[in-house]
C-alpha cells in the first residue's frame, strides 16, 4: 500500500522508509456516501488515511474540517484515553481508507525517531488550527450577543448610552473587555455602528 504522502513519513530517508514498510500492518476500509466513519461512540484506535473520496468532520452542527485524499483523521483517538472520540466524521462521498493501528505507529516511532517528531509537529499544527477555528466561532457568537443587546437598548434615535461604561457592558454580556472591544470594532468596521464616547449610534437596523 502506497503511504509515502502520509505526514508521519515526511522527510524520511529511503532506509528509514524501508524500516517502516517492514513494520507496517494496515487494513483497507471502504464505505458508502453518508456513512458515519467515526463518532463519540464508535472510533477505532487507528489513524485513518483517506485514499479516495471526501469526508467531513463535525462538532455537533458545526463543520470543523473537510477532508480529501491524503488527509487523516483519528489522531485524537490514537494514543488517547478511554474518553469518547470528540468529533463525528461522515463520508460525503463513497470513500476508501487505510486504517493504521496504534501498534504500527508505535513500532514506527520506536524504530525511526523522525516519525515521532512528525507526529508531535502535526498535533501542534492541529492545536493552532483548532484555536484559530474556536476563536472565529467565539467571535461570531460574541458579536451577535453584543448586536442583539444594542438593538434591544437603543432609543428612538437609534442611540445606546452606556451609563456604566465598558466594564459594566462587558459584565452584562458576560464577556471580557478585550472580546467586547473586538466585537465593537467588528461592528464598526462593518458599518453597523458608530462609537461616540459613551454612546453607540446604530447605523443599521437589520437584525
Amino acid at each position: 500500500m502506497e503511504l509515502t504522502s502520509l505526514f508521519l513519513l515526511d522527510g524520511l530517508t529511503p532506509e528509514e522508509a524501508e524500516i517502516c514498510r517492514r513494520l507496517t500492518e494496515i487494513e483497507e476500509w471502504t464505505c458508502p456516501k453518508g456513512e458515519i466513519l467515526y463518532d463519540p461512540q464508535h472510533a477505532r484506535r487507528c489513524l485513518a488515511y483517506l485514499l479516495e473520496g471526501h469526508a467531513r468532520v463535525m462538532q455537533g452542527r458545526v463543520v470543523m474540517n473537510d477532508l480529501c485524499v491524503g488527509d487523516v483523521f483519528g489522531v485524537a483517538a490514537l494514543f488517547g484515553s478511554t474518553e469518547p472520540y470528540p468529533s463525528t466524521v461522515v463520508a460525503v462521498t463513497d470513500c476508501r481508507l487505510v486504517l493504521i493501528p496504534q501498534e504500527t505507529v508505535s513500532r514506527w516511532m520506536a524504530a525511526v525517531p523522525a516519525v515521532g517528531e512528525n507526529y508531535v509537529r502535526f498535533l501542534s499544527d492541529r492545536i493552532r488550527f483548532l484555536n484559530r477555528r474556536l476563536g472565529t466561532l467565539t467571535a461570531g457568537q460574541t458579536d451577535g450577543r453584543l448586536w442583539k443587546y444594542l438593538l434591544a437598548h437603543r432609543d428612538a434615535a437609534g442611540v445606546v448610552t452606556l451609563s456604566g461604561g465598558m466594564n459594566a457592558l462587558a459584565k452584562r454580556l458576560d464577556m471580557g473587555r478585550s472580546s467586547l472591544y473586538r466585537s465593537l470594532d467588528a461592528l464598526s468596521d462593518a458599518g453597523r455602528i458608530r462609537r461616540e464616547g459613551k454612546k453607540i449610534v446604530i447605523l443599521q437596523t437589520e437584525e
